[in-house]
């Protein structure tokens, strides 16, 4: 069932990069599990509503009911970030005080989340977006249907789409550097010209050869006078040896029109589309093809 539309902060996971590895930190075989990881902190004095909806549909759910739902280790896939399931999570920008965290996943075959802004357009540059920022989210949630507590029966958290909100203070991943939150309260001084990358510096060109004065005149071939055969040594021709005609060769086929997309106004070929970070042929499905 779906929830309410609710404001969070996306602080865990990639809103466009797609996990293709498992759970080991190796390559996923199988493409079925390759997913879309997100999670989203939520001010606990707005939490009650997102609870509520998301214990109803479970006590309420004929094959979970709450008996099963209200046993300790029914998987939510939820944390109270000021007492986090990993002691050592505490205090980390990743789990904000005083909010409740709920991770969604969202796999392969479903395609990649719907992202707009509040004009409801496509945010195609993930790079316009940041971890940090926050985001109006659209979401339903399922009993997964195991019987028990010790086979992980719990909620499945499905992410449908996300609104962009307002933007938050980046949120790096651990062992990156965030210099706005290192430095804040210093004045430091101005670079001229520091954003600008420096020109790149052609290669020199090579000395062009300095034709001749006079170019040399060729002289043409002499003309050699016909030679008549005798035609008692020219030997007949039969049809086993006669000259085969020219072989033709077969026209090159010309490939065909790399496909181009509409994005926005601005028109993209399907491989520039590809080469942007974090974009996959998921991406392609939902733009209209010119």
């Amino acid at each position: 069932m779906s929830y309410p539309v609710f404001k969070a902060r996306h602080v865990m996971g990639s809103l466009t990069q797609l996990n293709t590895k498992d759970h080991n930190g190796q390559p996923e075989a199988n493409e079925n599990k390759h997913h879309w990881f997100m999670g989203f902190a939520v001010p606990k004095a707005e939490w009650d509503p997102i609870w509520n909806h998301m214990y109803n549909t479970a006590a309420n759910d004929p094959s979970c009911t709450a008996a099963l739902c209200g046993q300790a280790g029914f998987n939510w896939k939820i944390e109270d970030c000021d007492a986090p399931e990993n002691p050592q999570n505490l205090g980390k920008p990743s789990y904000p005080a005083g909010h409740m965290l709920i991770k969604f996943t969202r796999y392969k075959v479903m395609g990649c989340v719907s992202l707009v802004d509040g004009n409801y357009q496509p945010i195609v540059n993930p790079a316009s977006v940041k971890k940090g920022d926050y985001f109006y989210v659209a979401a339903s949630t399922k009993f997964n249907g195991a019987a028990t507590v010790k086979t992980n029966a719990g909620m499945y958290q499905n992410l449908e789409g996300l609104m962009f909100a307002a933007p938050g203070e980046e949120i790096v991943s651990e062992g990156g550097f965030n210099a706005q939150s290192a430095f804040a309260g210093f004045q430091g001084g101005q670079v001229a010209a520091g954003q600008q990358a420096p020109a790149a510096t052609p290669p020199a060109q090579q000395a062009q050869a300095t034709p001749s004065a006079t170019p040399a005149t060729a002289t043409p071939p002499a003309t050699q006078a016909p030679v008549t055969p005798a035609h008692d040594l020219v030997q007949p021709q039969t049809p086993g040896n006669a000259t085969p005609p020219p072989v033709l060769e077969a026209p090159v086929a010309t490939p065909p029109a790399e496909p181009s997309y509409d994005v926005q106004g601005t028109v993209y070929t399907k491989s520039q589309l590809l080469k942007m970070p974090g974009w996959t042929e998921a991406h392609l499905a939902g733009l209209t093809q010119v």
